[in-house]
């Protein structure tokens, strides 16, 4: 306590050997933890003019929130000299908000140049608005080099939009070493686009522990992707038990898969009653499949009203078929505004078959993509055709390739070709490779044969029959090319579509080779195709009449009545077959349960998440400053 050269010590009176005595006694109990046994010899000490007793009796009271005993022997050990009692009885009408006899016992000390005092002196001033004297006050104890006056005189100037003083202050607590000064400094410089100067600041606060330094320092470097750096800042300040750095640090770790350090850190949040990280070690614990410690944090994140832990804690219950209770918080989670949720239930209802509340429920969010695609395969099943056709058209125009392709679909059924040729473009521009297939069997039935080739051709290389045969065709039959006809007639072939053999046997023949033709329509015929066996049997019929024609020749029996007996018969070349059109088949795993969406990435906007300067005056205690 710093004292000024006019301060007066009051001299003590002279104290009797009865009042020592007492006040050894007392002091012994005290240690021993018997207080109320210790007061009673303290009043004996004390009423003897023992000034220590007496000090020790408003410390005791003051303990018990027994005021005016408090005051009243604080009072006496101030008359006898005991300078600090004054400012204990200043802070205990602070701290019950007091004010005036707060100034009172304040300025006595302050007047005396004890530092404390004039600045707790300047903060009851700024409580009472009077921001003349506060500014007074502040001031002098900060000139008498007190950093949380100069803190305190900051935040005075910022409460008077007056920065740059505001500025000045912080900056002088900053040199005296005053962490809160340097905190709101750095805020300051932040606020003003000044980061490197922010952060130079938060690196010394990292340095002296400072843990909302700290936070902050971690959070900038979370924001600019470091998070290496980010978990070493955030770590410091987390092990100091501070909240929002224990839950970041558990997210960052969550994030690299460190679960055992993330469940850490994330309990440690817990434990201070930390909402999102009770949603988040859910979410963990989901991920991981471990249910019921998943439903204990979901649970415990629905109290506090956290929507994304309703809609998941209903997922698990959904994917138990506890319908009831799934629908319970469902329910609860749209209530406060859940999208998600929406579609989980209108899911929900679909799964049991309760059609029309799923309706009514994807209704509800049909801005969504999915729910404009379930809402037309519902109406689909139902066959209300022009109910489907809108909510997929609506889920077309919002970019679903799946939708397009199927309008395709209905408009080719209903034959309404150049509607259903418009659906299969929009598909085909992400590649769908069923709307190509439909599209290319649609232009080779208008003769469009180069536009059914750009499209075949691509299904084709992707092993589907029908296209590799229908490619071939086009060689065939457009092209005359066939040596690229018989390669893709060949893949077909391979693939057991008799069509394809059938075709292969018809260019054999245009290509003058009977016998390659003969063991194409051999296969055709053991595959039971009737097209083949006539062309099998004119074969043979051809070969029949010239062996008799050659022996009519020689005179040989009555081959020449044969022969003229036997029809003159002209294989059809130019005849082909079509295999049935057969799309390619999606790969498949096995069918799996419906699993319900769960919101897992939480979106947390970071730059909002920072500490915020600290407006909060502080006061000094006898333990440092609060």
């Amino acid at each position: 306590m710093k004292m000024s050269k006019f301060s007066i010590k009051k001299k003590s009176k002279e104290v009797p050997t009865e009042a020592v005595l007492a006040y050894s006694k007392a002091n012994m109990l005290d240690k021993l933890g018997k207080k109320d046994q210790a007061i009673q010899s303290y009043i004996v000490a004390g009423n003897q003019n023992h000034v220590k007793a007496q000090y020790r009796l408003g410390e005791l009271y003051l303990e018990k929130k027994q005021y005016v005993e408090a005051e009243k022997w604080f009072s006496l050990s101030y008359k006898n000299g005991k300078e600090d009692s004054a400012f204990d009885l200043g802070n205990m009408y602070y701290n019950i908000e007091g004010y005036e006899y707060a100034l009172y016992w304040y300025e006595k000390q302050a007047l005396n140049g004890d530092l404390r005092c004039q600045n707790n002196l300047g903060v009851v001033h700024f409580k009472l608005r009077d921001f003349h004297n506060a500014e007074k006050w502040l001031k002098t104890a900060a000139h008498g080099n007190s950093g949380v006056a100069c803190f305190n005189l900051g935040n005075l100037y910022i409460a008077l939009e007056r920065e740059e003083d505001a500025i000045e202050y912080y900056k002088k607590g900053h040199i005296l070493g005053n962490d809160e000064c340097k905190f709101n400094l750095a805020i300051i410089y932040m606020k003003n686009n000044m980061e490197k100067e922010a952060v130079s600041l938060y690196k010394q606060l990292y340095k002296s522990g400072y843990e909302k330094g700290c936070y902050n320092l971690g959070l900038y470097m979370e924001i600019n992707g470091n998070f290496d750096e980010a978990e070493r800042y955030y770590k410091k300040s987390a092990d100091k038990n501070h909240v929002e750095s224990q839950y970041r640090l558990a997210h960052l770790y969550d994030e690299k898969e460190f679960n055992e350090d993330a469940i850490d850190y994330y309990v440690k949040a817990i434990d201070s009653n930390h909402s999102m990280a009770k949603l988040r070690l859910g979410n963990l614990y989901n991920r991981q499949n471990t249910i019921e410690s998943a439903k204990l944090y979901y649970d415990l994140a629905c109290n506090d009203a956290i929507v994304e832990a309703k809609n998941n804690f209903a997922g698990l219950y959904f994917e138990e078929k506890n319908y009831e209770k799934a629908i319970k918080y469902y329910q609860e989670a749209i209530i406060d505004g859940c999208k998600v949720a929406i579609e989980n239930l209108g899911d929900l209802y679909c799964q049991t078959q309760n059609y029309q509340q799923a309706i009514s429920y994807y209704l509800r969010n049909s801005s969504a993509v999915t729910c404009q695609k379930k809402l037309a395969d519902i109406y689909m099943k139902a066959e209300n055709t022009d109910e489907a056709i809108l909510w997929y058209k609506k889920a077309s125009e919002n970019n679903d390739i799946e939708s397009s392709y199927k309008l395709g679909l209905i408009y080719e059924d209903l034959d309404k070709l150049e509607e259903a040729k418009k659906y299969y473009l929009l598909s085909t521009k992400e590649n769908h490779l069923n709307a190509k297939l439909h599209l290319g069997r649609i232009y080779y039935n208008e003769g469009n044969y180069e536009e059914a080739k750009k499209m075949l051709d691509v299904c084709a290389n992707e092993n589907n029959a029908y296209a590799q045969h229908m490619v071939g065709l086009i060689f065939e039959n457009y092209y005359n090319d066939h040596t690229n006809a018989k390669y893709w007639y060949e893949k077909s072939k391979n693939q057991g579509l008799v069509e394809s053999i059938f075709n292969l046997g018809q260019i054999s023949l245009k290509l003058d080779d009977d016998e390659m033709a003969k063991k194409y329509f051999k296969q055709g015929v053991e595959l039971g195709n009737k097209d083949s066996e006539y062309m099998l049997a004119g074969l043979y019929l051809k070969k029949g009449r010239t062996m008799y024609k050659n022996l009519a020749d020689e005179g040989l029996f009555n081959s020449k009545d044969i022969y003229d007996g036997i029809p003159e018969f002209k294989l059809n070349t130019e005849s082909f077959l079509i295999p049935p059109f057969k799309e390619i088949e999606e790969v498949k795993n096995e069918e799996e349960e419906y699993i319900p969406n769960y919101i897992l990435e939480i979106d947390e906007d970071l730059s909002k998440m920072y500490e915020k300067r600290i407006d909060k005056m502080l006061v000094e205690t006898r333990f440092g400053y609060k």
